[in-house]
């Protein structure tokens, strides 16, 4: 199961998009407040940590204790879901595909831009750009 958490003093761009991610992807949302990564349930299996990065979103990706991967997404872009929902993370770069999948349910769609495409709660659809 995949666990999805921000930075201590996270944004509530970041923390909506975490609770998003951790919907799509079948995992739970966790705050973290004052604690670390090293105490559990953090330090079990698949944990994303988001966190404001710039404009942009930055996002670690830890199996156990150990940084499997690092990405960096410079746009967020917000919208209302049009159709039916999606379960999953969605992208059409093959550089982020290789980086995620390994740790999360991310599948490759044609015709999807430079991003990672996701359906969260409330009808909202969510586009982070690479």
């Amino acid at each position: 199961m995949i666990l999805v958490t921000t930075s201590r003093k996270a944004d509530p761009l970041v923390r909506r998009i975490g609770r998003d991610i951790a919907f799509a992807a079948g995992g739970r949302y966790l705050t973290r407040g004052k604690g670390g990564l090293s105490r559990p349930p953090f330090c079990d299996g698949t944990v994303l940590v988001l966190c404001r990065d710039g404009g942009g979103i930055r996002m670690q990706v830890f199996e156990g204790m150990q940084e499997r991967a690092g990405l960096r997404f410079l746009s967020v872009r917000e919208e209302e879901r049009t159709g039916t929902l999606r379960r999953g993370l969605f992208t059409g770069n093959q550089d982020l595909l290789s980086s995620l999948s390994p740790h999360a349910p991310v599948c490759r769609e044609e015709g999807l831009p430079d991003a990672l495409v996701l359906d969260g709660i409330q009808g909202r659809r969510i586009t982070l750009g690479v």
